[in-house]
């Protein structure tokens, strides 16, 4: 390895802790205070959850029912009917831009800021 293979390696490496930096700023900024998790079913809204209360909840999935728990500000599939589990592998998620997507189930969570308009305009005109 000589000079120029090792400045192009910290190169790469700077470029990548900027861009990760700058993605994780971007999430947590994008999330306000007051949040909720939307639930679709089908790209049909069925559930609309206060994220700053802890409680679990049902949703009807195509193959079965879909737990899911809130807590701490943060959401996850806990138990569901699906072949790999993988939306309730998943985890936690607190921020938006992060989506929960149950395919097999057709179910999927966002987290959106509970000040934004529901109809995604943010212009007046007078």
């Amino acid at each position: 390895m000589n000079r120029s293979d090792k400045i192009f390696i910290g190169i790469v490496l700077i470029a990548a802790l900027v861009l990760y930096g700058t993605m994780q700023w971007f999430v947590t900024s994008s999330t306000g205070a007051n949040t909720v998790a939307v639930v679709s079913y089908r790209d049909k809204e069925v559930l609309r959850i206060d994220m700053s209360q802890n409680k679990n909840y049902t949703v009807q999935g195509t193959l079965g029912e879909v737990f899911i728990e809130v807590k701490d500000k943060a959401i996850r599939v806990e138990k569901e009917t699906s072949p790999y589990h993988l939306c309730s592998i998943q985890g936690w998620v607190q921020y938006a831009n992060v989506p929960i997507v149950c395919l097999p189930n057709h179910i999927v969570i966002i987290i959106e800021n509970a000040t934004e308009d529901p109809d995604g305009e943010d212009t007046q005109v007078k």
